[in-house]
């Protein structure tokens, strides 16, 4: 009599392997394509979820340190997708992914305008008018998982308020207000301490 192993979906082999630079770059241009009215963050992480790559709270932490890294979002997120999914080849291949769609749609955009005199027509004008309002959606669905993270770690509510209430509504300086979020985090959660 012989035993035999269930045998294992192959959504669930292919999700537990790690993704190739290849896979990546295709998952970051169907994302930048998708990702129009900044929801790339909101795109990224629905992808890397859905294909079992990253969990909820590895992308919260992934997404958070590339918006504390000087330079575009964008680039930032996929290269640190990249590397630590699949290494430096990983990294370069996620942000080729990322960067190709703009940078054909705005040539295509730059060849097209570049030769109408008096900017674009009002009927594009008045849609984009339009697009902004919805962009606003947009940054609020790639902001809410972060925040459902944060919330659950210790000091996170009143970071987070403290945060809003320094930028959003008092306007300070960005920089010296992460400072002192950043030392407050750190102080909650030190090594050997309470929050460890």
């Amino acid at each position: 009599m012989t035993s035999t192993a269930p045998a294992t979906p192959p959504e669930t082999d292919r999700a537990a392997l790690p993704p190739r630079p290849l896979a990546l770059a295709r998952m970051f241009m169907g994302v930048a394509l998708s990702g129009i009215g900044g929801g790339l963050p909101a795109h990224t992480r629905r992808a890397l979820v859905t294909r079992g790559w990253m969990t909820d709270e590895t992308f919260a932490e992934t997404f958070t340190l590339a918006q504390l890294t000087p330079g575009p979002n964008a680039v930032n997120l996929a290269a640190m997708v990249g590397a630590r999914l699949a290494g430096p080849g990983g990294a370069l291949a996620s942000v080729g992914g990322v960067l190709a769609p703009g940078l054909l749609a705005m040539l295509a955009v730059s060849v097209v305008t570049l030769e109408q005199t008096g900017g674009l027509p009002p009927a594009l004008q008045s849609a984009l008018r339009g697009a902004a309002c919805a962009a606003l959606a947009v940054l609020l669905t790639a902001a809410l998982p972060v925040v459902r993270v944060g919330w659950k770690v210790r000091g996170g509510p009143v970071i987070t308020v403290l945060a809003f209430l320094a930028l959003g509504v008092l306007r300070l300086d960005l920089f010296p207000v992460l400072l002192v979020l950043l030392s407050a985090g750190l102080l909650i959660h030190r090594p050997g301490g309470k929050g460890a």
